[in-house]
């Protein structure tokens, strides 16, 4: 069983909150990365895509071993390499215009975000209330995001694609000065026993304690790959609409902002109505507006208005899949592998979805972002009604 790192303790959880919103800001920032790219550097959509898929394949590489290693190491330590890291790739990547040295820098920059989420995403779900941890760690996400998307414009228009770079290099390491305010570690306690049970537990389609977290996972997975493929080409949409560049960088910036709403807001209900409800109601509004996203009277207002309902009700949906990943984990470790879900349907959205754009056009690329979408809800409704049904027969 796991010491529970109290609620009460707000340099602790903030700073974890903060250091995981970084880790993850290039993905939330990526509709700013991809405009810059194609405007200095020329490049195509299915190069852009596999540019953004790279890093969520560096963070999905690293992430992917957090279940060995998250309570043995010093996260103080693999939070500081991460971040250095990731703040001197961004830095040298705005300093070469080779392609294949981006994709190489792009990697590690993925990798370094891997080094210090999964310590900083634990040290959330170990909270007394994860959902509120989870939560403020997405109002930090979204606010920092919308900051650098305003910025990104001004930035570009005077130095290009580098200084983008420069201003997300300089970002990340920032965060350094938080290190000291977290945990070295959060040990496992040595309950007789159970320490054991845990080490050894394997695999079994009849083990509630294995299948429900990593269906919860798999709804991760497939929630970033719709999220991540739709939204890294959100400002590829507007420039096909020949929206003004200006309008398109406030209404990104502007709807980043105001989606910081949808995860408190989620963790708000979460208490009062099943989770699968609001998770349902979720997908559905954000389908409605991905369908609206595509209509041939787009306009810079309802643009904006488009922008501001899907990042809203996309930061609820994060919300609620880290709160349901959080509540069925009862081994203690499989909340580590959030980053690693994420990165896996971050690697493929983008890539995919940035082929089908260039080939097809953005109504196919909206179709099969809705129909993950749809998937996705499916099994999360399967995952919570099971655990309701379990908790039920233990009171």
């Amino acid at each position: 069983m796991n010491n529970k790192i109290r609620m009460g303790r707000y340099p602790v959880m903030l700073s974890a909150a903060m250091l995981f919103a970084i880790a993850v800001m290039p993905g939330a920032v990526s509709p700013g990365i991809v405009g810059a790219a194609a405007n200095s550097l020329q490049l195509p959509e299915s190069q852009l895509g596999i540019l953004i898929g790279l890093y969520f394949a560096g963070l999905g590489i690293v992430s992917a071993t957090a279940y060995l290693w998250i309570r043995r190491v010093n996260w103080r330590v693999f939070c500081s390499i991460g971040i250095v890291l990731m703040g001197a790739s961004f830095i040298l990547m705005g300093m070469t215009e080779s392609y294949l040295t981006l994709l190489f820098l792009m990697t590690v920059v993925g990798a370094g975000a891997g080094l210090f989420s999964a310590p900083s995403i634990t040290i959330l779900g170990d909270g007394i209330k994860p959902e509120n941890g989870f939560s403020a760690m997405i109002i930090f996400s979204v606010v920092g995001a919308a900051i650098l998307l305003a910025l990104f414009p001004i930035v570009a228009e005077s130095g290009g694609f580098g200084s983008v770079m420069n201003l997300l290099g300089g970002s990340t390491l920032a965060t350094l000065l938080l290190i000291p305010l977290i945990p070295v570690n959060n040990k496992i306690e040595e309950i007789p026993n159970e320490s054991d049970t845990v080490k050894l537990e394997k695999f079994s389609f009849f083990n509630d304690r294995m299948t429900q977290p990593i269906l919860s996972l798999l709804v991760m997975v497939l929630f970033c790959f719709s999220f991540s493929g739709s939204w890294a080409f959100f400002e590829r949409i507007a420039y096909y609409a020949a929206l003004p560049a200006t309008a398109t960088g406030q209404a990104l910036a502007i709807g980043t902002m105001f989606g910081a709403i949808g995860a408190p807001l989620a963790a708000f209900f979460i208490k009062r109505i099943p989770m699968y409800y609001c998770y349902f109601i979720t997908i559905l509004i954000t389908v409605v507006t991905l369908l609206f996203l595509n209509i041939s009277s787009l306009t810079s207002m309802l643009y904006l208005l488009l922008v501001c309902s899907f990042q809203f009700w996309i930061n609820a949906g994060f919300c609620l899949i880290m709160a349901q990943t959080a509540q069925v984990d009862k081994i203690g470790r499989f909340v580590a592998l959030i980053p690693a879900a994420e990165a896996v349907g971050g690697i493929f959205g983008p890539m995919i979805n940035g082929l089908i754009l260039e080939r097809s056009g953005v109504n196919e690329m909206i179709i099969l972002t809705i129909v993950i979408f749809i998937i996705g809800a499916i099994v999360f409704a399967y995952v919570d009604r099971k655990d309701i049904k379990k908790n039920a027969r233990i009171i």
